[in-house]
C-alpha cells in the first residue's frame, strides 16, 4: 500500500466508487454524482490550499484503490479532518494503513497536532480501520444527520488523533 497524487484518471474511477449505492449510503451521499458536478469537485479539491488528496494504490499493481485526504487543514490550529473512500481494498487492511499514512504525512510532513474524523455510526467496518489505526473515539454526535433515505436520524463517531499521543506512531 502506498499514497501519490490524486490524478485525473483516478477522478474517474472515484466517481463510479461513490455512485456505488452502499458506498453512498456508508459516505452520507444522498444522489449520484454527476460527470460536471464530480469535475468541478475534483478542479476543487486539487487546487485547495486547504485540502491534501492522496491516491491510495496497492503498492505490487499499482491498482487505484480509493482516495484518502486531508481536508480543512487549519494551520493555526495545527489540525485537519481525514477523510477516506476505498471501492477496493475493504476488509483487508488497506483503510487502516492509507489511515496511518495519511496520518504520518499529517504530523511528519504538515506539523499539525491534531486529526479528526466523522464516521456515521452504522459503519462499523470505517470505525474499526480508524481504531485500528490509532485514533480514538472522542464523542457521539447523536441524530447529527439524516439518513440517504430521509426516514431516520443517524448517529456519528467523532474520532481524534493528536501527534502527540503516547504509543501512536504514525
Amino acid at each position: 500500500m502506498r499514497l501519490r497524487a490524486f490524478s485525473r484518471a483516478d477522478a474517474s474511477v472515484y466517481r463510479s466508487f461513490v455512485n456505488d449505492p452502499e458506498i453512498a449510503r456508508r459516505i452520507d451521499r444522498a444522489g449520484p454524482v454527476s460527470a460536471s458536478e464530480h469535475e468541478a469537485w475534483f478542479e476543487s479539491l486539487v487546487a485547495s490550499e486547504s485540502a491534501a488528496p492522496f491516491a491510495v494504490e496497492e503498492k505490487s499493481s499499482g491498482r487505484f484503490l480509493g482516495l484518502v485526504w486531508l481536508f480543512g487543514i487549519d494551520r493555526r490550529h495545527g489540525r485537519a479532518e481525514v477523510r477516506i473512500v476505498l471501492g477496493e481494498g475493504r476488509g483487508r487492511g488497506a483503510g487502516v494503513e492509507a489511515l496511518r499514512l495519511i496520518s504520518q504525512h499529517a504530523f511528519a510532513t504538515l506539523g499539525l497536532g491534531k486529526l479528526w474524523a466523522d464516521v456515521l455510526a452504522f459503519n462499523a467496518p470505517a470505525a474499526r480501520a480508524f481504531e485500528k489505526a490509532g485514533f480514538v473515539r472522542e464523542g457521539l454526535l447523536r441524530e447529527d444527520r439524516i439518513s440517504v433515505s430521509g426516514s431516520e436520524r443517524v448517529d456519528v463517531i467523532r474520532f481524534g488523533r493528536l501527534a502527540s499521543d503516547p504509543g501512536r506512531e504514525a
